[in-house]
Order: C-alpha cells, then structure tokens, then sequence
C-alpha cells in the first residue's frame, strides 16, 4: 500500500529511470519537456508505488509517445 511519501530509494529508483529515459537520442531536449515527464512521474507513481522493473517499460513508451523528437 502506498504511504504516499517517497522513500530515498524509491526516489533514486526514479531518478535513475528518468536520468536513463531523458537521456535518449529520441527524448526531446526541450528543458519544459524534461520537467513536464519529471510531473508526470511523480504523479503517476505516487510514494511506494514505483517499481523500475514493471513501470520503465511503460515509462518509456509515453516518454517516445509525449516527449519524444518526433511529437515535438
């Protein structure tokens, strides 16, 4: 069950995915793009529910989708 507070694991377990995802040929260089998929995580996973193993594959499918060069 999510407590709704990220723990500092949980945290660089995102950092890490969005550092890895970001820093893709593809991903957009627009700095308002990193911050808007960096909300988007932060909403979509909240405290306790990110888990890199299930979620990056996701993750990466909206990121190319959203935020990749070719949707700009």
């Amino acid at each position: 069950m999510s407590s709704g507070f990220f723990e500092p694991a949980e945290l660089a377990d995102m950092r890490d995915a969005f550092d890895e995802i970001t820093s893709q040929p593809w991903f957009s260089r627009d700095p308002a793009a990193k911050k808007a998929f960096a909300r988007y995580m932060l909403d979509a996973y909240p405290g306790g529910t990110f888990n890199p193993a299930t979620d990056k594959p996701a993750l990466e499918s909206i990121a190319r989708a959203y935020y990749g060069r070719d949707a700009e």
